[in-house]
């Protein structure tokens, strides 16, 4: 094989792993129809402050040949995330709102380290909140998938094709590394407004019934009605 043939490839792999590294942050409270930006309301009387923000870095991705590069939001940073809810969904927090009171977010992680051999990628949000006349409320929420989704993987299916064969079916069920540090994310903000509308006095009225609660109305007997006698059986019947 020429060198010019060889350099090509090399070149082809390095695109094909920059490509693999290109890594977008969306994360949102997971409901439809979600918008990038949308209003939000002042509330001078709800105080949101989240420690040593950096607004054009919200994740962190480390991939295993590049340097680390920090990740913004598309859908903004975690205090524009909070204020949002509170504009857009304040029925959900009614004491909250009519109260007032304050979040603090002490630390917030979102981070996706490829290692050669394995992928770790984990959240951890901690914080508290407080609505007037009520006591603090602390959040502290972890989790993490480790997975084989990494660069190096991704290098090696492109050289052979065995690798690949493994690679593709297991990218796909474990989601890659945007797929994955996402999910994450999602999930960490949802955790922590489903315990701030709990402690905000929500209650979903969809009134879901237990299957021993369906009461199903009894099935009307029908009247037996008597069939005619066969004459035979029953001149043996008279005989006996």
């Amino acid at each position: 094989m020429c060198f010019e043939k060889k350099l090509r490839i090399f070149i082809l792999l390095i695109c094909f792993l920059l490509v693999g590294c290109d890594v977008s942050l969306r994360v949102y409270r997971p409901f439809p129809n979600e918008k990038e930006y949308d209003f939000v309301k002042k509330m001078d009387h709800i105080q949101v402050e989240v420690k040593d923000e950096n607004r054009m870095k919200m994740g962190l991705f480390d991939p295993f040949f590049f340097d680390a590069q920090s990740l913004e939001n598309e859908y903004g940073p975690l205090s524009y995330l909070i204020r949002k809810e509170l504009s857009i969904r304040e029925q959900r927090f009614p004491l909250l709102i009519e109260r007032g009171g304050n979040i603090r977010i002490e630390s917030f992680e979102l981070v996706s380290l490829d290692r050669c051999h394995e992928n770790l990628t984990y959240v951890r949000l901690k914080g508290n909140f407080q609505i007037r006349g009520f006591g603090q409320e602390d959040f502290d929420y972890y989790d993490e998938i480790l997975s084989h989704v990494t660069n190096c993987y991704l290098l090696g299916s492109t050289i052979t094709i065995l690798p690949l064969v493994w690679y593709v079916p297991y990218s796909g069920f474990r989601g890659n590394r945007e797929d994955q540090i996402n999910q994450l994310g999602r999930n960490a903000l949802n955790e922590f407004f489903n315990q701030l509308e709990l402690s905000s006095g929500f209650q979903n009225n969809a009134k879901v019934m237990r299957q021993d609660e369906i009461k199903t109305p009894p099935t009307k007997k029908k009247p037996k009605t008597e069939e005619p006698m066969d004459p035979k059986l029953k001149e043996i019947i008279d005989s006996l």
